[in-house]
């Protein structure tokens, strides 16, 4: 298990390093620019985290959705490798798969959020019966 916070800081800056190695600075703002709704849902996802956080801050937060903070590094590792490999069939070879890197990052921020807020919902549930 590896701590999820942890995985999605160290694959940006792999993501950073070998877009700064591979592309120029034009085609990394088209890669960037063409996930722009990708990044809306992030930012709505992060705004109800926001909300839910300050409303909940005080309270003793219960585990609806056990190990939020963690992953299966190994799952995690074969998920990628199958993904790149069909990527890298579909895509146009080697350029075309590293290019959906910023997608899949993406993905996983929204997939983080998404399970804590849900979690932050089943508390904000959970206490609005107390009232908060």
């Amino acid at each position: 298990m590896i701590n999820s916070k942890f995985l999605l800081s160290i694959t940006f800056i792999a993501i950073v390093i070998v877009y700064k190695i591979l592309f120029s600075s034009d085609e990394i703002i088209n890669i960037i620019k063409e996930e722009y709704i990708t990044m809306g849902v992030l930012l709505l996802f992060i705004a109800v985290y926001i909300y839910f956080y300050t409303k909940l801050k005080d309270k003793l937060l219960y585990a609806f959705i056990p190990n939020l903070n963690y992953v299966s590094l190994k799952s995690t590792i074969i998920f990628f490798v199958i993904f790149e490999m069909v990527d890298y069939h579909y895509e146009g070879g080697f350029i075309g798969m590293i290019k959906l890197w910023f997608s899949y990052w993406l993905y996983g921020l929204i997939a983080y959020f998404m399970t804590h807020n849900i979690n932050f919902y089943q508390n904000y549930k959970k206490y609005s019966k107390c009232d908060i």
